[in-house]
């Protein structure tokens, strides 16, 4: 019983952080997206490819609102702490969120899926998903490109070089 009410008092200190009605629903937004992320990546990558970046315009203006950034990655850090067994704590549920605010928000960032690789070869171990901002992996405690090879990003970089063009 002592231990029903640790996790409960811990999830009532970690929601006292939200506290303005704008971060409530930033955070009731954000959760029920991350809940949604399995449904999600039922689609074809190439589907949900044309999805996200239809849904979201990067402009990537020059001081991108730094405070709205780290609300969203602190919402998102909220839901994935609190939202079990809805919403799971993986790197897909955790990057696909964050890719899809953040990218609303008017970041530049994209989205890697990589497959384990030791030596040089390919393993039959679980992969992993990041982020890419600048070229480098955006939120991440070690570089994952040192342990798995990328093999799809989203959006596809063919994407992200024709909106940078102008057209004529």
């Amino acid at each position: 019983m002592k231990n029903c009410w640790t996790k409960l008092l811990r999830r009532i200190r970690l929601l006292r952080e939200l506290r303005t009605p704008g971060q409530w629903w930033l955070f009731l937004r954000v959760f029920l997206f991350a809940a949604t992320v399995p449904l999600l990546f039922c689609f074809k990558l190439s589907v949900l490819n044309a999805w996200l970046r239809r849904r979201a315009a990067v402009h990537d203006p020059p001081g991108a609102d730094a405070d709205a950034g780290a609300q969203i990655i602190r919402c998102v850090e909220l839901a994935t702490a609190l939202g079990r067994p809805l919403v799971r704590a993986r790197c897909l549920t955790r990057c696909a969120t964050l890719l899809y605010f953040l990218r609303r928000a008017g970041w530049n960032l994209t989205l890697c899926f990589g497959a384990a690789c030791v030596d040089g070869r390919l393993e039959e171990a679980p992969g992993h998903c990041w982020l890419v901002k600048d070229g480098k992996p955006f939120l991440e405690e070690k570089n994952p490109g040192l342990s798995f090879v990328p093999i799809y990003s989203i959006p596809e970089p063919t994407a992200i070089s024709a909106r940078k063009e102008p057209s004529t």
